[in-house]
């Protein structure tokens, strides 16, 4: 997600990527410590170059010089946006003032997370490289529909990496292979991961391993609080500062019992839950065990690698079988005080 920059337009009101009018559009930032010199000049002649481009693809371009270029910049082509301390190049790692000759971009999704940063002059042409990663998305965006009754979830994009979606399968693969009885309080004191069936309404096609590791909670807690857990406080309201136990889950082969969903709080010993979370870790590697929302339509979800899809505990829903392969998904039970 991207981070919060004290930047100002010249008009002196505070610049913010989260705001309305900026959010739900993509966002460039061009860092030039100053326009005088001949490399951030070129790489601002390049946006402008490509103006119509950026413009057909929602793109707004700012950009953002130190407080004293900001006042000397006269009428530039982009919106400027002045840094008055510093501390946005010195996070972006640019260089600032009249002697410098640098410049960087920071591309930012509608949904304000990071799509790439780039050094201009170091890595290629940066308005190609802004165009090919942000013109395919937009196209998606315009493309994707939604049911016509649409389930309340939330789906966020790039909470883990096609590396982490590995190596947690690989933990699912290469640990915890001692099976204990399903059933809930059955892990109390234990340090070391293991598997159990989720007979789940008599599916026999679901094995969860549960990660007991502190090293492996660690590493799951250090990409979903600072990539999953802001969204839900966003779009929910609610803050999240507990979780149960997290699971791999694995779906694999026939999945047998009783066809229909179950809720994740509707029993005494659970009901503290608020959301539950899915991550899959190989979407392109199966087909089928899309999640279903019955309550809601027959619409059938079924997230990218990386991405998680949150919803409230208390929805009906369903994993349908499988068809072919074999599903890896890594799953969160979270709540709060409240």
């Amino acid at each position: 997600i991207a981070p919060r920059l004290t930047l100002r337009h010249r008009s002196g009101a505070p610049f913010d990527a989260f705001a309305d009018e900026e959010a739900g559009r993509f966002q460039v930032l061009v860092f030039a410590g100053t326009l005088a010199r001949p490399q951030a000049a070129a790489v601002v002649d390049a946006f402008t170059a490509a103006r119509d481009a950026l413009d057909e693809l929602r793109v707004n371009v700012h950009l953002v010089l130190p407080a004293v270029e900001a006042d000397r910049a006269g009428s530039a082509p982009f919106p400027v946006l002045a840094d008055p301390d510093g501390a946005a190049f010195r996070l972006m790692g640019v260089p600032a003032g009249m002697g410098a000759d640098g410049a960087a971009v920071l591309a930012i999704a509608p949904n304000c997370h990071v799509l790439l940063r780039l050094d201009a002059g170091a890595e290629g042409d940066p308005v190609a490289a802004v165009l090919d990663r942000i013109r395919p998305l937009a196209e998606k965006r315009k493309a994707a529909g939604v049911p016509s009754i649409h389930a309340p979830v939330l789906v966020v994009p790039d909470v883990l990496s096609p590396e982490d979606c590995r190596k947690l399968i690989g933990i699912y693969a290469m640990q915890g292979q001692e099976f204990v009885e399903p059933g809930h309080n059955q892990l109390q004191g234990r340090t070391t991961d293991c598997k159990m069936r989720i007979p789940e309404y008599g599916r026999n096609d679901r094995i969860d391993h549960w990660v007991c590791a502190p090293q492996t909670n660690n590493f799951i807690d250090s990409r979903l609080a600072p990539r999953l857990m802001p969204e839900i406080q966003k779009a929910f309201n609610y803050r999240v500062t507990r979780h149960e136990r997290y699971r791999i889950a694995c779906y694999e082969g026939y999945r047998g019992g009783s066809q229909h969903g179950h809720r994740d709080n509707s029993l005494p010993f659970v009901a503290h839950r608020r959301f539950a979370v899915t991550v899959n870790l190989n979407a392109d590697e199966y087909e089928g065990a899309e999640l279903r929302f019955p309550e809601f339509s027959e619409a059938a979800y079924k997230t990218p690698t990386g991405s998680a899809i949150v919803f409230s505990c208390s929805l009906l829903h369903e994993v349908m079988a499988m068809r072919s392969g074999r599903r890896f998904a890594l799953l969160a039970f979270l709540f709060g005080e409240t």
